[in-house]
C-alpha cells in the first residue's frame, strides 16, 4: 500500500497544483468581500424589505461556508504538502544512505545502469573500496567512531569524485563507477584516492595506521550487470593477500572459482566444529643442547568431507576476518588441556605445549578467565601451558592493553611465547616490557643463515634474548648445518621439518608414550 501511494504522489506533479489552490483561495475571498460589500450596501440603506433580509442572512451564511472552506483548502494543502514531502524523503532515504549522504547499493545499480546504457561506446570499470580489518578497529574504537571514521571516507570520496557515482552497502564497503581511457591512468586515480583516504586526520585521533583495499572489475559494456560487476570487485578484493599497507588488484576469472570454495569453506565452518572435523596436530620442539623433545606446538587442520585435508593457511585468514577463529581457538586449547590430562594420568613422559591465540581474543574483557577456567577443568599445571602470541599482535597500536592482558596470563601461571618474532612489526626497543618467557625466531633468519652477515644479526639477537632471561625457539629449522649453528650460539630450542613435521595426535601420542625421545640419536651420523 506504502508504495502505490508513493508512485501516486509525485513530488513534480503534485507540486503544480498548489498554484491552482492558491488561485482558488484569492477567487473564493474577492468573490466574499465584493458579495459582502453590496450585502452592507443594501443593509446601510435601510430600504431592504423581508425577502432582501432573508437574502442577506443567506449570503452572510454562504460566505462564513466559503471563508471556513478557504480555510479548511488552505489548512489541509499545507498538511498534504508535508505529507508529500514527507513520503519524498521516504523514498530519498531509501535511495541515499542519509548517514554518509552517497546512493545505496540499490540506487548506485540503478544509476550506474542507466549511464552505462547510455554511453556504451564508454569504457567503465566498478571499484571496490574498504578499510582492511575494520571489524577489528570497529570494535577497538567503537562503533560511534567507526561511522565517524565512514563519514569522513564518503567525504573524500565525494571530494574527489565529482562526475563518478558513489554507492555505499553494508560495513564499509564504499562503490564507485568510473569512465576511463586507459587502464593505467584509471589504476593511478584509484590509487591516488586511496591515498586521500589514508591521509585522513581522523586515523590520527584514533591512532590508527590505515590500509585502503581495492578491487578492480573492468566491464563489459555489451553486458552491464551491475551487479555481477559489484561482485566480481568485492572478489578481487578479497582475493588480496593480508597485509598491512594499501593494495589493489583486478578481477580475473579465476578469482571466482576460489572465492566460490572460500564461501563453502565459511558455510561449514561451524558444522565442522561440532561434527569435530578440525584436528589437532602437535609438532615437536627439541632442545638443542640434548636433542631430547622438550615441547610441542599445537596446530590445527580440517578434514574436510569433500574438500580433503586443508592446511590453516587455506582457512585460517578467512576465520580471522570472519571472528570464527575465536571458536577454534578455544576448541584447539580445550582438545590440548583434555589430551594432555589423560596422559599425564596414563603416565606418558608429557611435556610443555604452546597453543597459538588470535589478536580478537583481546577484544574479549572474559578472555583470560576463560582460558584459565579450561586449564583448571583439566588440572593442568602451569608449566605445561604455553600462550603463543603472534608478533603482530603484540606490536599492534594498542600494545598497553595487549600487555596488560598478557600480564594476566602470567598472573595464572601461564608462560607466554611470542612467534613470529623479526617477521615485519619487530620494535627491539619493547622487548624489554613484554612480559614474556619465550621469543621465537622468524623462519626468515635462517633463510641464508650461511652468510655471516646473517649469523652475526641471529647471534645478536639471540644474546640479546638471553640477556633479558627469555629462552629463544628457533622455528623453520631445515638443515644440519642450521641445528650445528643455533646450538653452537646458545639457542635453546628448535623446531622444525629436520626433526619432526607436525604430526597427528594420535601420532604424537604414540611416540611421548616412549618416554624422552632424543633426535640426535635418530641423525647422529649426520650431526
Amino acid at each position: 500500500m506504502r508504495l502505490g501511494v508513493k508512485n501516486i504522489f509525485d513530488k513534480d506533479e503534485i507540486s503544480k497544483l498548489w498554484p491552482f489552490i492558491n488561485c482558488f483561495i484569492r477567487v473564493a475571498l474577492i468573490c466574499s468581500a465584493v458579495i459582502l460589500l453590496s450585502t452592507l450596501k443594501i443593509i446601510g440603506s435601510g430600504e431592504a424589505s423581508s425577502n432582501e433580509n432573508i437574502l442577506v442572512a443567506f449570503i452572510f451564511a454562504f460566505m462564513a461556508i466559503i471563508i471556513g472552506f478557504c480555510i479548511i483548502v488552505k489548512r489541509e494543502s499545507k498538511v498534504i504538502r508535508k505529507y508529500i514531502n514527507k513520503l519524498n524523503r521516504n523514498k530519498n532515504a531509501e535511495e541515499i544512505d542519509l548517514i554518509f549522504n552517497v546512493n545505496n547499493k540499490f540506487k548506485f545499480i540503478k544509476e550506474a545502469e542507466l549511464v552505462i546504457a547510455g554511453s556504451p561506446d564508454k569504457s567503465y570499470a566498478l571499484i571496490h573500496y574498504d578499510i582492511n580489518k575494520f571489524t577489528i578497529i570497529n570494535n577497538s574504537v567503537g562503533y560511534k567512531a567507526g561511522d565517524e571514521i565512514l563519514q569522513q571516507m564518503a567525504r573524500c570520496l565525494r571530494r574527489n569524485l565529482k562526475d563518478e557515482i558513489i554507492g555505499k552497502a553494508e560495513g564499509d564497503n564504499f562503490f564507485v563507477l568510473f569512465e576511463y581511457e586507459s587502464q593505467n591512468q584509471l589504476i593511478n586515480r584509484v590509487c591516488y584516492i586511496s591515498g586521500e583516504i589514508e591521509k585522513l586526520k581522523i586515523w590520527e585521533k584514533h591512532n590508527i595506521n590505515p590500509a585502503v583495499k581495492t578491487g578492480i572489475y573492468y566491464i563489459d559494456n555489451g553486458q552491464p550487470d551491475i551487479r555481477l560487476a559489484i561482485d566480481r570487485a568485492s572478489f578481487a578484493k578479497v582475493a588480496l593477500k593480508d597485509s598491512y599497507k594499501s593494495d589493489y588488484t583486478v578481477y580475473e576469472d579465476e578469482m571466482g572459482s576460489s572465492l566460490m570454495e572460500d564461501k563453502k569453506i565459511e558455510n561449514d565452518m561451524y558444522r565442522a566444529l561440532k561434527k569435530r572435523e578440525f584436528k589437532v596436530y602437535m609438532q615437536p620442539k627439541v632442545d638443542l643442547q640434548t636433542g631430547v623433545l622438550s615441547g610441542a606446538e599445537a596446530l590445527v587442520r580440517w578434514d574436510h568431507p569433500e574438500l580433503g585435508l586443508m592446511g590453516p593457511d587455506k582457512f585460517i585468514p578467512m576465520f580471522e576476518k570472519n571472528g570464527f577463529i575465536v571458536n577454534l581457538d578455544k576448541y584447539v586449547f580445550e582438545e590440548v588441556c583434555s589430551n594432555m590430562s589423560r596422559w599425564i594420568k596414563a603416565g606418558y613422559d608429557v611435556v610443555p605445549v604452546s597453543v597459538n591465540v588470535s589478536r580478537l581474543h583481546f577484544l574479549n574483557s572474559n578472555f583470560v578467565s576463560e582460558y584459565n577456567k579450561i586449564k583448571k577443568k583439566y588440572r593442568i599445571s602451569d608449566d605445561l601451558i604455553e600462550i603463543e602470541i603472534t608478533e603482530s599482535v603484540v606490536f599492534s597500536n594498542n600494545n598497553e592493553e595487549v600487555f596488560t592482558v598478557m600480564k594476566e596470563f602470567r598472573n595464572e601461571g601461564f608462560e607466554i611465547s611470542m612467534d613470529d618474532f623479526g617477521s615485519g612489526y619487530s620494535s627491539l626497543g619493547l622487548l624489554k616490557e613484554m612480559p614474556i618467557d619465550t621469543l621465537k625466531l622468524d623462519k626468515l633468519f635462517l633463510n641464508n643463515i650461511e652468510e655471516y652477515s646473517s649469523q652475526i644479526i641471529v647471534g645478536n639477537i639471540i644474546n640479546m634474548a638471553k640477556n633479558l632471561n627469555l629462552n629463544v625457539v628457533s622455528e623453520g629449522v631445515e638443515t644440519y648445518m642450521q641445528v650445528d649453528f643455533l646450538r653452537d650460539i646458545g639457542c635453546d630450542m628448535a623446531q622444525g621439518f629436520i626433526f619432526a613435521k607436525p604430526e597427528p595426535m594420535d601420532e604424537y601420542e604414540e611416540l611421548i608414550k616412549k618416554g624422552k625421545i632424543n633426535y640426535y640419536k635418530q641423525y647422529k651420523d649426520a650431526i
